[in-house]
């Protein structure tokens, strides 16, 4: 069985066989990666690969599987983006008991 060289960032190059490597398309843009658990520290690696490193990889027997982004990435976006204390202050608002009953209750109230 084929062994393929990669590098982990905690243990330096490791030996992995086909069945360790997965590569990942993206069908939105075809950008690609392959990532594997290093056989020493179990620690999952994800590295980008150009096309020529997955034709390598799927030609020795590698699996692929294929991803897209999220809808919301193409979605038309109005207004400013939230800002990191609007983000707080809403977490804090939830974080609270009763939350959920206060908004159900101004809401109502704006019915009115």
């Amino acid at each position: 069985m084929p062994l393929i060289k990669a590098s982990c960032p905690t243990c330096g190059d490791v030996e992995l066989t086909l069945a360790d490597i997965k590569v990942m398309v993206c069908s939105t843009d075809g950008q690609a990666s392959y990532n594997f658990r290093c056989p020493s520290c179990r620690y999952r690696v994800s590295k980008p690969a150009e096309k020529a490193v997955v034709d390598i990889l799927l030609s020795s027997g590698v699996t692929m599987s294929f991803w897209r982004m999220p809808m919301e990435l193409e979605e038309d976006h109005q207004g400013e983006p939230i800002s990191y204390d609007e983000l707080m202050d809403f977490h804090c608002q939830i974080s609270n008991d009763g939350w959920l009953d206060r908004l159900i209750e101004k809401g109502s109230t704006k019915e009115e």
